[in-house]
């Protein structure tokens, strides 16, 4: 509920502008919720106050201008009108800034943090982004959102930490925006005053909470925003491609258990509902429920694998999600057990993380669940019909705090010789009475059921209509005639990570590609980007991601919200006037690695890019 009635004042926020916006976009409050933290731990110079510019204006941001998280926002100027969206908050230390000297500045509305990117495209480099610098909320310091601050309120100029001291904020008409400067001799257009001007007044002696309580209270007409994610409501709207990034299946694992009941002492199951958590099916509560033999209530028990390199200690991983059994006590009380992505990151980028992990010796129960990072002082608990925490002796648990896995009994031990495969499907057979629905592996295959967001795709993949083309609307052949084909649908909600196949030529728009010699995304003579004519997104090599899936098509020039600019991961040596055979050699694979048709996809493999072999050899048809 706290999360809608933050989603309802920011729309209405937005309302209140006087000019319309440049663009609308669907929020996803559950991400906006992660992305945008209001920091109560924070030292605040300033809360609620405007920031004018020199001739009396106001900095003022829409939250409909950015993307769906809230992030990319740019910064209006506008007549001053107090309204929230023109409230900022200016942090002196706190979670985002440990740096003396220096400040944020925080949209009082959104909590987003002005931030200067040289990288994006000159005229939007000057954007509110989520304080930390990461797009989830995750990020921690960066120097891209500090700001030399000696207590001054102005007119002073803001100069981006990151600039080295040589780049303003600069007013320019009705946006901010940047220019070059000497910040000894700003112009005009590069002063600002916060509220009334003068000296900051010194923060409160209070501690930290009363502190934020105080600000809070002198500023009654800014929402409040949760600290932590928003609590499970049965109705969370998934995004796809992002539960497919956080929830992936670990193959290469040893299960002492798969697909099996985990029974309270009273005979009742450990049950998740898939849409009790968030957008990415992070953050779910586990609940206790009749025994039905549904996916809901069907558990593995990993002993060794991705997440788990600890002998003695198991991962409890929903076979329905894929998601660990978490403990987290920075959390509010009541909501400190969780299903979360494995590894711990919110986005599946995680290894290993102790409020996972579980001592486990074989068997199966009844036994205690006491997650390593309470350090033997607390055991998962039955409270109604939730599984919560409490303060326990393992060795004494209560009837409350023990568990059965499956029947009960000693593990049975996985075959000597078998491989980690082998042994996932002897352990699967064994749980036949109902077989959990197939899961999404790591690197998932495209399905071409993607469910794009329109505006960012609009924003990710952009033509360059300034750029040189060899090529417009050709097929790329291989040796043996069949043609490269992109799936519009077969990455993630920006039309990214797509893979590309290999198939009987059919002239359609999938199978042709511009080739760039020369642009925004190409700025090195003798080379060429690959761009789908379709989709808009370069050929790209990526030799971080897993082996079989490092050939997609991503945003040209590297970055997922399209603001790149130039990447070698998608520039390919080109001659002047060629029409082919050549090989496709990514330069940032240093001429080794040449793309070659792997059973009906393009991959990767070793070559020699000056001798290549006929099937690493591609023309361009038009």
């Amino acid at each position: 509920m706290l999360t809608t009635t933050i989603f309802n004042a920011l729309l209405g926020a937005s309302f209140a502008l006087a000019a319309p916006v440049c663009r609308r976009v669907t929020i996803n409050q559950e991400a906006a919720a992660e992305a945008q933290q209001r920091d109560d731990t924070a030292t605040r110079a300033f809360t609620a106050a405007e920031i004018k510019t020199a001739n009396g204006q106001c900095l003022s941001v829409d939250p409909n201008t950015g993307d769906f998280r809230l992030n990319l926002i740019p910064i209006q100027i506008k007549a001053c009108d107090g309204s929230p969206n023109q409230q900022w908050d200016v942090i002196t230390a706190g979670k985002h800034n440990d740096q003396p000297g220096n400040a944020l500045i925080v949209s009082s509305l959104i909590n987003g943090c002005l931030n200067f990117d040289p990288r994006r495209a000159a005229g939007n480099q000057v954007i509110l982004f989520s304080c930390g610098g990461r797009a989830d909320g995750e990020g921690q310091v960066t120097d891209s959102q500090l700001f030399p601050f000696d207590g001054n309120a102005g007119p002073l100029p803001l100069v981006p930490k990151n600039s080295q001291n040589k780049v303003c904020l600069t007013a320019n008409g009705d946006l901010l925006d940047q220019a070059a400067c000497n910040p000894d001799a700003a112009a005009d257009n590069q002063l600002f005053t916060i509220g009334e001007g003068g000296q900051a007044s010194p923060p409160a002696t209070a501690a930290p909470t009363e502190v934020a309580s105080t600000a809070s209270a002198s500023a009654s007409t800014v929402p409040t925003t949760a600290g932590t994610a928003p609590q499970a409501t049965g109705t969370a709207v998934l995004d796809p491609a992002a539960v497919a990034e956080a929830q992936q299946r670990d193959d290469t694992a040893t299960r002492a258990f798969t697909a099996s009941e985990i029974k309270t002492s009273d005979g009742q199951c450990l049950s998740v509902d898939p849409l009790s958590g968030d957008f990415r099916q992070n953050l779910i509560p586990v609940q206790i429920q009749t025994c039905n033999g549904s996916p809901n209530q069907q558990w593995d028990v990993i002993t060794a694998g991705k997440h788990n390199n600890q002998p003695g200690n198991a991962l409890i991983v929903s076979s329905l999600i894929n998601g660990c059994l978490n403990f987290d006590d920075r959390r509010a009380p009541g909501n400190q057990v969780i299903l979360f992505s494995c590894g711990g990151r919110a986005d599946g980028e995680g290894e290993v993380t102790d409020s996972q992990l579980f001592p486990f010796d074989g068997n199966a129960g009844p036994l205690a669940l006491t997650p390593k990072n309470s350090r033997n002082t607390v055991c998962l608990t039955v409270k109604g019909n939730l599984l919560d925490q409490e303060a326990c002796n393992p060795d004494a648990a209560a009837d409350n705090q023990l568990f059965t896995i499956g029947e009960g009994g000693q593990a049975s031990p996985p075959p000597a010789t078998a491989s980690p495969t082998e042994v996932i499907s002897t352990a699967s057979a064994s749980a036949t009475a109902v077989q959990p629905p197939t899961t999404i592996v790591a690197a998932p295959r495209p399905t071409g059921t993607a469910v794009l967001n329109p505006e960012a795709v609009a924003e990710a993949q952009q033509r360059d209509d300034t750029a040189t083309r060899a090529f417009s609307d050709v097929q790329v052949k291989t040796a043996d005639g069949q043609c490269l084909s992109v799936d519009p649908l077969g990455g993630d909600f920006r039309q990214n990570l797509i893979p590309v196949t290999v198939g009987a030529c059919d002239g359609s728009p999938n199978q042709k590609f511009d080739v760039i010699t020369k642009g925004k995304h190409n700025n090195v003579d003798g080379t060429a980007l690959v761009v789908s004519s379709l989709i808009q997104g370069c050929l790209n090599f990526d030799p971080r991601r897993p082996a079989g899936n490092q050939v997609i098509l991503f945003s040209c020039g590297g970055r997922a919200d399209g603001g790149g600019l130039t990447t070698d991961s998608q520039l390919f040596p080109f001659p002047a006037g060629t029409t082919g055979p050549i090989p496709l050699t990514p330069v940032n694979s240093k001429n080794t690695q040449c793309m070659v048709n792997k059973n009906g996809n393009l991959d990767v493999t070793q070559c020699n890019g000056s001798n290549p072999n006929a099937d690493q050899l591609f023309s361009f048809v038009a």
